[in-house]
């Protein structure tokens, strides 16, 4: 197969998988869907927290999603090692909010 179509499969494959972290990410944030989380996560969150809680988690998970998108848009465009940039970025980030929420309210 020619390049060009590797990075077309690479391409869709990433915005398809942003878009289910994206839908993911909203019905925890934006409905308080904790039972989307690995209960594992959840079991120390207390009721008054838990909206907290689901917004920092969802926001996390929601630009991890993101990420997956513009890297899949930039695949398409650049063709190029430098489209995983966005990916890698909303990754850390993502954690970044997910892992702080973790810390901060599941004590």
């Amino acid at each position: 197969m020619s390049d060009f179509l590797w990075f077309v499969i690479i391409g869709v494959l990433f915005v398809l998988l942003g878009l289910v972290f994206m839908l993911l990410g909203w019905h925890i944030w934006k409905e308080q869907k904790m039972t989307l989380i690995i209960s594992h996560h959840c079991d120390k969150v207390s009721d008054e927290n838990k909206k907290a809680y689901c917004t920092l988690s969802g926001v996390g998970i929601f630009i991890i999603g993101i990420g997956f998108v513009f890297s899949g848009i930039c695949t398409f465009l650049l063709q190029s090692a430098p489209a995983f940039i966005p990916m890698a970025v909303g990754l850390v980030v993502g954690m970044a909010f997910f892992v702080s929420a973790v810390i901060r309210y599941n004590r």
